[in-house]
C-alpha cells in the first residue's frame, strides 16, 4: 500500500464533491500490440543517468520493470537525482505528490522550502517535509524542478526497496500516461508542461485529445474527474454496483489490491470473507484488513469481475474506495489521460 494512503490527508484536500452528474465509461473491442506503439513512438533505452530531451510531437516510451504483488502488479521507474542513481520510484496515479525517501533527501541536502506537516496512514501518522529538488530525470527525462514530499518509503517487499513515489503531480504535467504491463514500458503523451496554478475540477471527457498512439486497442473508455489542488492531482474514477448510483475510487496504479470504504461496504451490504490480507507496512504500521465481495460492480457501464477487495479500516481517506493494480493490470494496459479525463483500458 503506497501513497494514496499514506497521505491520506493529501487524498482528503482532493476528494471530489459527492454531487451532480458523475462520468461513465463505455466498452469497444478494437485491438492492438505493445509493439504497434512504440514503433509509432520514441522509445527511450535505459541507460543509466543519461539524460535526453523528449521528441515533439510523438509520445516517449520508458523502460519499467513491472513488480508482481498478490494479484496486483506495480510499475518501478528509474530516477536520477542530481546526475546521480538511477533509484527505484513506484508509478503511483494514486498518490496526489511525489516523494523522496528521507535517507535520498538527506544524502542529496534537498532543500527544505516549507514547515513539515502531519501525514496520515492507514494504522499511524507521521511527518512529511516539502523539499526542493532542482535536477532530475524520470527514465532518461529531464524533468522540471519541484517542491516534493520527503519521508520514509516503505519497501515493496523484503526484496525490493523504494527510493521515492512518482505522483499524479508529475504524470499530469506529461498530458497522459500509458502502463503497458506485458511490455514493460510507460509512455508518455507529449512534452512536459509546467504545474497548473489554480486549483479546479476536470469532469471527463473533454474535448482534448488523446494521443493516437493510445486509443487503439481500447477496451474500456471511462471519464475521469480529475482534480487539482495546493500542487496536487488526484484522479477519480466512476465505480457502479448492483445499487444505485456512482462512486469516486481513487485511481491508484500503485495500489496492490482494490479498496472500499467501510461505510460504502456497509451501505451496499457487501457479505464479508472470512479471509483478511496483509499489505506492505506504511509508517512501519503493520496493515492487516479484512475483506468483502465485490458482488457485481462495474466502471461506469463496463462491468469488472467480481473479486475479493480490501475493506478500510475508519480513516481520513474520504472517496468512496481505491481502484487498485489487481484490476487494472488485468487489461494488459491502461491510460491515464488528465487532460481528456478519460482512463482506457486495454484487452489482457
Amino acid at each position: 500500500m503506497l501513497c494514496s494512503l499514506l497521505f491520506a490527508s493529501v487524498a482528503l484536500v482532493l476528494a471530489p464533491a459527492a454531487t451532480g452528474a458523475v462520468p461513465s465509461a463505455t466498452i469497444t473491442s478494437q485491438r492492438t500490440t505493445g509493439s504497434s506503439l512504440v514503433g509509432a513512438s520514441r522509445r527511450i533505452e535505459a541507460a543509466g543517468c543519461h539524460r535526453s530531451a523528449p521528441a515533439a510531437g510523438s509520445p516517449s516510451v520508458l523502460p519499467v520493470r513491472i513488480v508482481r504483488l498478490g494479484k496486483g502488479a506495480v510499475a518501478l521507474v528509474g530516477v536520477c537525482i542530481e546526475g546521480a542513481g538511477p533509484f527505484p520510484f513506484v508509478i503511483d496515479s494514486g498518490s496526489a505528490l511525489s516523494v523522496v525517501d528521507a535517507q535520498l533527501s538527506r544524502r542529496f541536502h534537498l532543500r527544505q522550502v516549507a514547515a513539515p506537516e502531519k501525514a496520515a496512514g492507514i494504522a499511524c501518522s507521521t511527518t512529511v517535509v516539502p523539499e526542493q529538488v532542482s535536477s532530475w530525470s524520470l527514465g532518461g527525462l529531464t524533468l522540471k524542478p519541484q517542491v516534493v514530499l520527503s519521508a520514509s518509503v516503505p519497501n515493496l517487499d523484503a526484496s525490493q526497496p523504494l527510493a521515492g513515489v512518482i505522483g499524479s503531480d508529475v504524470l499530469s504535467r506529461f498530458g497522459s500516461v500509458r502502463i503497458d504491463y506485458r511490455a514493460r514500458t510507460m509512455s508518455l503523451g507529449t512534452t512536459e508542461s509546467a504545474s497548473p496554478t489554480k486549483s479546479g475540477v476536470l469532469q471527463g471527457p473533454t474535448s482534448a485529445p488523446t494521443p493516437a498512439q493510445f486509443v487503439a486497442g481500447v477496451r474500456v473508455d471511462a471519464a475521469l474527474t480529475v482534480v487539482s489542488r495546493q500542487g496536487g492531482v488526484g484522479v477519480f474514477a466512476p465505480i457502479r454496483s448492483d445499487s444505485a448510483g456512482t462512486h469516486p475510487f481513487i485511481v491508484d496504479t500503485g495500489a496492490e489490491v482494490s479498496m472500499v470504504s467501510p461505510l460504502l461496504a456497509r451501505s451496499l451490504h457487501l457479505v464479508a470473507a472470512k479471509q483478511r490480507i496483509a499489505l506492505p507496512a506504511a509508517f512501519g504500521c503493520p496493515v492487516n484488513l479484512s475483506q468483502v465481495y465485490s458482488g457485481h460492480w462495474a466502471l461506469g457501464s463496463a462491468s469488472l469481475e467480481p473479486q475479493l477487495i480490501a475493506r478500510l479500516p475508519a480513516s481520513r481517506l474520504t472517496a468512496d474506495g481505491l481502484l487498485g493494480s489487481d484490476v487494472l493490470s488485468r487489461f494488459g494496459a491502461v491510460v491515464i489521460d488528465y487532460r481528456g479525463a478519460r482512463m482506457l483500458l486495454e484487452s489482457g
